[in-house]
């Protein structure tokens, strides 16, 4: 039996990580309050991106400043409801693809896992066409933020509205052309 340094509740050493330097070769923290942690400070996603990469061979890696994203955004960037950080959650913070397969910082974006779900592989004009919560306001924010990453820089008006052409005219030749 060991004592969890988090919750102070006794507990049996299997609910305890192996750790064969520590008294009775068990971590002081329990299995629970361990996960609770390294979700809670972000290294549990940071985790998983670094395991992904790895699994699928990619050679391009997401900063820290895209982990810090997903991790302190508060609203999704397509139907603009509130994140939350619980595991499984319709609304918990997900990083989309804008475009399929490209993973770079420029290419993601923080939205909820149900609009990431019912986003899947649409284009993102098809996608901002078809769903009744995405709307003009989010789509001229969501185009906003996405050339300014691109750019490095504030777009003005006559640029934001250029960009919506562009995306509109993609989706409509990728449909042309079967993509």
């Amino acid at each position: 039996m060991r004592k969890c340094r988090t919750c102070k509740e006794v507990k049996n050493l299997t609910e305890f990580t192996r750790r064969p330097k520590a008294p009775q070769g068990r971590e002081y923290q329990c299995k629970a309050c361990r996960s609770k942690a390294r979700y809670e400070n972000g290294a549990y996603l940071r985790e998983r991106f670094r395991k992904h990469q790895y699994r699928h061979s990619s050679t391009v890696f997401y900063t820290d400043v895209t982990i810090n994203a997903v991790l302190t955004a508060d609203k999704c960037c397509y139907c603009g409801d509130e994140l939350t950080r619980e595991k499984e959650h319709a609304k918990q913070a997900t990083l989309d693809h804008v475009y399929l397969g490209h993973n770079i910082d420029d290419n993601v974006v923080v939205c909820c896992r149900s609009c990431n779900t019912s986003k899947g592989q649409l284009h993102i004009y098809d996608y901002y066409q078809r769903s009744a919560s995405f709307t003009d306001e989010l789509w001229n924010e969501f185009v906003k933020q996405f050339a300014s990453r691109l750019l490095r820089r504030e777009p003005n008006g006559h640029e934001i509205e250029a960009w919506k052409r562009g995306f509109k005219e993609e989706s409509e030749e990728m449909k042309r052309y079967g993509a």
